[in-house]
């Protein structure tokens, strides 16, 4: 298989696995983009947007969106960095929490599920591989 097909290949599976994360926001009621952001904020203690652009490559207006709409939910609050105010970390609320544990979860489990069907040594190896092709990819895409 020469690299225009292996391309290809990897391409066509890294789309696959973003379609199966649309398809379950589909299924439980949100966007794709809402999903993607609200699983970053509860795994990044004192996120900032900055921070969820970078982490989801989303633009910044799409993470604002959705962070003002969480917000007017009722399910984050903004509190701004003592050194900088201008800079405000977003944290789930109670009622945040209780909202993201009705779809994260499901995603982490399935990922462990998923993983597990590998060796570790396969782990490892995806993993590994998994780095050097996305700071190879961001350097191309971003001149990083």
């Amino acid at each position: 298989m020469d690299i225009e097909s292996k391309t290809k290949a990897f391409c066509n599976a890294w789309q696959s696995l973003s379609t199966i994360y649309e398809d379950y926001a589909r299924k439980s009621g949100v966007s794709y983009n809402s999903l993607y952001i609200l699983n970053a904020i509860q795994q990044t203690k004192n996120c900032t947007q900055k921070q969820i652009c970078e982490k989801t490559l989303l633009p910044k207006q799409t993470v604002n969106n959705v962070v003002t709409g969480f917000f007017k939910s009722g399910y984050i609050e903004l509190r701004e960095l003592p050194e900088n105010r201008r800079i405000k970390t977003i944290h789930l609320t109670k009622e945040g929490e209780g909202y993201a544990d009705t779809l994260i979860p499901h995603i982490n489990q399935a990922n462990i599920v998923a993983m597990e069907v590998l060796t570790e040594e396969q782990q490892d190896t995806l993993l590994s591989l998994m780095d050097i092709y996305v700071a190879a990819f961001r350097r191309e895409m971003l001149g990083e």
